[in-house]
């Protein structure tokens, strides 16, 4: 049984597609298709179900896969003993919302790549949603995100940490001035939202819709910090993690708005495929993570 055909099948596994596994792997589809053919016969089992263009793990691969991981696993140790290679290589793509690469831990990617200059890094910047489709259709080793706690049996969460989400407002509005407001004020106000589909605004609407009540106006914005900027100018009242408004608040920009009954906080997540072999890119992501969020 070669190594190099239990790597392909556990990169079709991840991926479900033939020839993007075989892009990632820089081989031609037909070699692929062949390793894997070679593989089922040496099994003699069917490991994947072709449905179209879909490919999905059948039951027997879903047992291989285990065996699979396993052996890599092995392969993995037994280089970095031999090799006695103290240093990360190879690639990690992480996926990450750009809430958080607007804050202060966006700082987490620069500090890392200086760290372990052998790994190389690719970030994609995406919606919660957006990054767990990636991640759960293998496209992502990591995803960074804040949300509600994400529960899925093939993840793992290597951290997490409690996060409160803000509303806010110019310091020359008059709810700078006050102690708290009603929720019946507050959405008379103009918001300057993020997009539709982020967790925490979603939570909002909810709550609103709930009563049977709604934001009187919403100015959608994609950009964190414009967001921020446009708040700042007294355009209208926004809601973000409150990490973010670290550097405004301090500036004295902007302030926080307490909600008289009402507040949001959500978990800032590590999360990452506990089905998939742990390399050492991702070993020292994960723990150099730790050390910055926490």
């Amino acid at each position: 049984m070669e190594l190099r055909n239990i790597k392909t099948f556990a990169k079709v596994a991840e991926i479900g597609n033939f020839s993007r596994a075989a892009q990632e792997l820089g081989y031609a589809q037909s070699t692929v298709t062949m390793q894997i053919q070679a593989l089922e016969q040496e099994l003699q089992a069917t490991l994947f179900e072709r449905n179209g263009k879909r490919i999905t793990l059948s039951a027997a691969g879903e047992e291989f896969r285990e065996f699979a991981y396993e052996m890599l696993r092995q392969e993995h140790r037994a280089l970095d003993y031999f090799r006695n290679e103290t240093e990360p290589t190879g690639t990690i793509r992480v996926g990450v919302m750009e809430t958080m690469c607007a804050s202060r831990y966006g700082d987490i990617f620069k500090g890392y790549m200086k760290k372990y200059p052998k790994v190389k890094v690719k970030t994609v910047v995406a919606t919660t949603l957006e990054c767990m489709d990636m991640l759960e259709k293998g496209e992502l080793d990591v995803i960074l995100t804040v949300d509600k706690k994400l529960n899925r049996p093939t993840w793992e969460t290597a951290h997490e940490i409690e996060t409160e989400i803000s509303f806010f407002c110019s310091k020359n509005h008059p709810f700078a001035k006050r102690k708290s407001v009603t929720i019946d004020e507050l959405i008379q106000e103009t918001f300057i939202h993020i997009e539709e589909g982020c967790n925490y605004r979603e939570a909002f609407e909810q709550f609103l819709a709930d009563q049977g009540k709604w934001v009187a106006k919403v100015h959608e914005v994609g950009y964190t910090r414009m967001i921020i900027d446009c708040v700042a100018e007294n355009i209208g009242v926004g809601l973000l993690a409150k990490f973010t408004l670290e550097e405004a608040l301090k500036e004295g920009k902007i302030a926080v708005v307490n909600v008289e009954d009402y507040s949001i906080s959500m978990l800032m997540q590590v999360v990452y495929g506990k089905n998939r072999w742990t390399t050492s890119a991702l070993r020292a992501f994960l723990e150099y993570s730790k050390e910055v969020l926490v």
